[in-house]
């Protein structure tokens, strides 16, 4: 039987990006298959846009968020994804033809929970501005390697319903949600990376997870992060 899929996007002010990032979703999308929009209140045109996408498109559904703030955003959308298989978008990328099916092909072949795809970076117009991620950052598996310099992204992100029970609800302290997802698949569960490039990462100046933080602020990330690992740990060897 055909696996179908949900995509579960997070927005807070993003009315100027948006279009071209839920257009290059929808045309890849089955007609079984679901676009779940958080929402966070903003101050731009991001809500009637979406409502439009919605009244326009039943595969699209909006859900208002209750808990401010990118992690709780993204809980959001991910727990009200009802599909086979769930894809992580940000706001602003663009999905590159392909991206639906081979990564669905990818965990169904390796029987992975989680499957990561590679990427490039473009400018505000979309122009390619770097070689591969994959090239750029060596990113490959490996839990101390990944835990100490971690190169998730969760816009490269596809995982299992098996995979949303290790992952959610995601802890608020740990910030960095993509890590998370990450660490919690290669200790709990298995990772398969996808060479392909499959998204266009759009990087503008206004990016909501782009910004450098103090050594301070990464190691408290990180013992955060090792704390919620070990309770994640506990609560499903119960």
């Amino acid at each position: 039987m055909a696996k179908t899929v949900s995509v579960g996007m997070a927005v807070y002010n993003g009315e100027k990006y948006l279009p071209a990032q839920i257009d290059s979703i929808l045309k890849q999308l089955k007609d079984d298959d679901e676009l779940v929009i958080s929402y966070d209140q903003s101050i731009d045109g991001t809500k009637a846009l979406i409502d439009a996408y919605a009244e326009n498109d039943s595969r699209v559904r909006v859900i208002e968020n209750d808990r401010p703030g990118i992690v709780g955003n993204f809980n959001n959308a991910l727990k009200h994804c009802r599909k086979d298989i769930i894809f992580i978008s940000d706001q602003d990328d663009e999905w590159a033809p392909g991206k639906r099916d081979k990564m669905v092909a990818a965990l169904e072949s390796s029987h992975a929970d989680l499957a990561i795809h590679n990427a490039v970076h473009v400018d505000a117009n979309g122009n390619p501005i770097s070689k591969s991620l994959f090239e750029m950052y060596n990113i490959h598996s490996g839990v101390w390697r990944n835990f100490t310099r971690p190169r998730y992204s969760g816009c490269c992100m596809a995982f299992t319903t098996k995979a949303k029970k290790l992952i959610l609800p995601m802890p608020e302290s740990v910030i960095n949600y993509d890590h998370w997802v990450g660490m919690v698949c290669e200790l709990f569960g298995s990772v398969v990376f996808v060479d392909d490039v499959l998204l266009h990462h759009r990087l503008h100046g206004g990016n909501v997870t782009t910004s450098r933080r103090t050594i301070r602020i990464v190691a408290q990330q990180r013992f955060n992060l090792l704390r919620e690992l070990m309770k994640r740990k506990r609560q499903l060897q119960k």
